[in-house]
């Protein structure tokens, strides 16, 4: 069993339907998509675009000059600066695929101001998460558009021509059968980001991190590994509730911050209020709270909603009514929340037109890298998505040879249980002890030992799973292990704070 096609997408997260959409526009008719679920596209809650009608007398540049400045300068600025400057692209392409968006009561789109931003440009829904709207409509018009969908397909290695040196297609296991190989002159990762190399997060299962792994043995440059994002207010408790980020957008209606002397300590860095702080700053600033004494049990703070109206605490009704269902009424006790694995900023590195630097492999979402740097605004993955998926359409019709022909070749694929059981719960907890939100040389280079050490034993190379979660787990401690001054959301204990700025980007 074998499939040829013009276009093979991994992933059917918002950026594989970016792409796939973009690209059936500009007239590509045979386009599949092979993916084990949605990634985390049900849970967007936020997306930012700067329309024309904002009145803010916001700017495709100035919100360029907010990417960068969240992710202290070390994202890459052409990317950065097309991003912001297809915005109202993005939309329109969302919109031509039938999404909508909240309005407010005079018919104007409603926006929120999210962490990291300069003025309000997030775009949402309030009767749902915007993510299940966008799930729903374009699946739904892809597929009656003749995108073919495998939606129980796991890919699990990339094929490369060892001659021409182009990705050809990847190896796929569908249902639980037996592997095979899917064929096209473009392969479009969209895989997700690290997922749940480090155990507790707030990833879906079905992105599983390994992807890394896979890229890096076709040959592929990654660049800004250590940059995995945590989000700073995530539920931490009741135990129904845990894991559910808490939206940076409550700071923006109002919401506080609070140590356990009842003090806003967020304040003290940034007297003009909570409303818009950056990530990078919340999860900092969280941390030297715990660090003195004054976090909750979890090793959070509290923020506090109460006097915030109801009616806006239901206009996120993902959030409320989970809180609810818990057994947590937000208007009426504080809620302990605290940072937890969220996304990662680095991955595949790509140039203008999302081609990585192996020919026929292209990356959009959180498979690329490069674009957010050390951290990124709130909101931004479900933007990136979008218009990196477009963009990269774009950029296939520019370079992509849609009718190049592949031959067939055997299936290679390596599985063994017994190697699984015994390496992959170990790497898991190794790299969620080395590679959190605070971290150190020591067990960074433990973390190195270790993985080096599977990825050298004959037993892991008779499971690629294992092998791949071993390789995107050295390769990430190998950066944050080179990354010596704290950076967004990642922290060096063993550093000070007057650490040199260092505005570069580590490749390998």
């Amino acid at each position: 069993m074998s499939s040829h096609h013009q276009v093979i997408i991994a992933g059917s997260g918002l950026a594989a339907l970016a792409s796939a959409a973009r690209l059936h526009e500009l007239g590509v008719k045979d386009i599949a998509i092979y993916a084990n679920g949605l990634g985390g596209t049900p849970y967007i809650a936020a997306i930012n675009f700067v329309l024309p009608e904002n009145p803010y007398g916001d700017s495709p540049e100035l919100y360029a000059k907010d990417m960068l400045a969240a992710g202290y300068n070390i994202g890459n600025k052409e990317l950065v600066h097309e991003m912001a400057a297809n915005t109202l692209k993005g939309y329109e392409l969302l919109c031509r695929w039938g999404v909508t968006f909240a309005h407010n009561e005079d018919g104007s789109i409603k926006l929120r101001h999210v962490s990291g931003h300069t003025y309000p440009r997030s775009l949402c829904q309030t009767t749902n998460l915007i993510g299940v709207e966008i799930e729903k409509v374009m699946l739904t018009r892809l597929a009656e558009s003749g995108i073919e969908f495998h939606n129980k397909a796991q890919v699990v290695n990339l094929i490369k021509n060892d001659e021409s040196g182009k990705i050809e297609g990847f190896t796929v296991i569908e249902d639980n059968h037996e592997p095979y190989n899917v064929y096209a002159p473009v392969v479009i990762a969209s895989w997700g980001g690290v997922g749940n190399l480090l155990g507790t997060s707030t990833y879906p299962d079905d992105v599983k991190g390994n992807t890394l792994g896979m890229a890096k043995t076709a040959g592929a440059s990654l660049v800004d590994l250590e940059f995995i994002e945590f989000e700073p207010m995530v539920m931490m408790s009741p135990e129904g509730a845990v894991g559910e980020p808490c939206p940076t957008a409550m700071l923006g209606e109002g919401g506080y911050l609070l140590n356990s002397d009842g003090e806003r300590f967020l304040l003290r860095v940034r007297p003009q209020g909570e409303a818009g702080a950056p990530k990078s700053l919340i999860n900092h600033e969280i941390w030297k709270q715990v660090a003195q004494g004054k976090g909750n049990s979890h090793g959070g703070v509290w923020v506090d909603l109460r006097h915030i109206d109801i009616n806006i605490l239901k206009a996120y009704p993902w959030f409320y009514n989970r809180l609810i269902q818990s057994g947590c009424d937000p208007k009426k006790e504080l809620l302990e929340v605290g940072p937890m694995p969220h996304s990662f900023s680095g991955g595949i590195r790509v140039d203008k037109n999302y081609e990585s630097d192996v020919k026929g492999l292209f990356a959009v979402g959180e498979a690329c890298g490069g674009i957010h740097g050390a951290c990124r605004c709130a909101g931004n993955a479900a933007s990136q998505a979008t218009l990196s998926g477009l963009l990269c359409a774009e950029g296939v019709m520019r370079t992509g040879e849609l009718d190049r022909v592949i031959n067939e070749r055997e299936v290679i694929y390596h599985r063994d249980d017994s190697v699984r059981e015994k390496y992959l719960g170990e790497l898991q907890r190794v790299a969620g002890r080395s590679l959190g939100v605070y971290r150190n040389a020591q067990d960074l280079e433990s973390a190195l030992k270790f993985t080096h050490e599977v990825i050298e034993s004959s037993q892991a190379a008779k499971d690629d799973l294992t092998s791949q979660t071993a390789l995107a787990i050295h390769l990430i401690a190998k950066a944050a292990l080179n990354r010596k001054e704290s950076r967004g959301t990642h922290n060096r204990t063993d550093y000070p704070e007057s650490s040199p700025d260092f505005e570069k980007e580590f490749i390998f």
